[in-house]
């Protein structure tokens, strides 16, 4: 149930166009048997009808059936790719591998060139896109793709027709490398493939791991800097508060001798040196720069 059943039931009623009732009536069971959206397989019938008729010309100009016919990637199988892939990862799919090998069949196409196409596309519209834009197409981040393939350069008349000939001339070499280790006794491609893959996918992600540990590291040796930073401000602010608290002992002191020597004079060597107590008490209280109660 979804829109992987729908679409392949969808691709064989175009192919042999089965059925007694209109095509209306059949695209709106089919949706309400699948249970999707009214309105939501209108595209995809259009785009499989026209995909059916491309592939029948496209057979009709080569007169040897045996030769490889290289069919061009139109605009219509492009916008169909990534609607597909977005739909179905809104249903949950979110194995990319999967994705694209159902593609590979609703196509007719080789898995490789329709992994060759995705992984293309969406390398180069991630390079034009704005680092802070939201990008076109709506898939996995360009960190978990798997396969990396040719660069696409920026389009200038001729030189995309000598990249596009680079990469037909490329999938040809995909091609009749897979037709020959399919032809290899012993070889199982299926596995090869898969193990190819996966060693890939741990490459790239033992790339990001490591990329990861020198970020947390550079981020590890910045804090370490600004502690110590701040370890020295504390340092010196400690050092600042113990000299001025030495400094208040000693004021302090000379204020309880002075206290002391005053109270010890009699009452009338206090009135006779009560102006001169008073300079000094003064001085000691102004050389420290704080305001002293005294009591009686």
């Amino acid at each position: 149930m979804g829109l992987k059943t729908a679409l392949f039931e969808l691709k064989e009623a175009v192919r042999n166009q089965q059925g007694n009732q209109t095509e209306e009536t059949y695209i709106q069971d089919l949706e309400h048997t699948n249970q999707l959206t009214p309105g939501s397989l209108i595209y995809y019938f259009n785009q499989l009808q026209m995909a059916g008729m491309n592939k029948q010309d496209d057979q009709s100009q080569t007169a040897d059936e045996s030769k490889k016919v290289n069919r061009k990637w139109s605009k219509n199988e492009i916008e169909f790719m990534f609607q597909y892939i977005k739909e179905r990862q809104a249903e949950g799919a979110l194995n990319i591998t999967e994705i694209l090998e159902e593609l590979s069949d609703l196509f007719d196409r080789g898995y490789q060139s329709v992994n060759y196409k995705y992984y293309s596309l969406l390398k180069k519209e991630q390079k034009g896109a704005p680092s802070n834009g939201p990008l076109k197409f709506t898939t996995i981040a360009y960190q978990e793709v798997p396969v990396i393939s040719a660069e696409i350069i920026p389009e200038a008349s001729s030189i995309v027709k000598e990249k596009r000939n680079q990469d037909d001339d490329l999938l040809d070499l995909l091609s009749g490398l897979i037709t020959n280790i399919q032809q290899l006794p012993g070889i199982q491609l299926n596995e090869l493939l898969r193990s190819l893959y996966q060693l890939t996918n741990m490459a790239l992600q033992n790339q990001e791991e490591v990329q990861q540990i020198e970020h947390l590291k550079t981020e590890l040796n910045q804090e370490k800097e600004v502690l110590q930073q701040k370890l020295l401000k504390k340092e010196q602010q400690l050092r600042l508060e113990k000299q001025r608290n030495d400094e208040l002992q000693i004021e302090v002191s000379k204020l309880a001798k002075e206290i002391n020597a005053f109270n010890k004079l009699g009452d009338a060597a206090k009135i006779q040196n009560l102006k001169a107590y008073n300079q000094r008490l003064n001085y000691i209280i102004d050389g420290f720069g704080m305001v002293i109660q005294i009591g009686s």
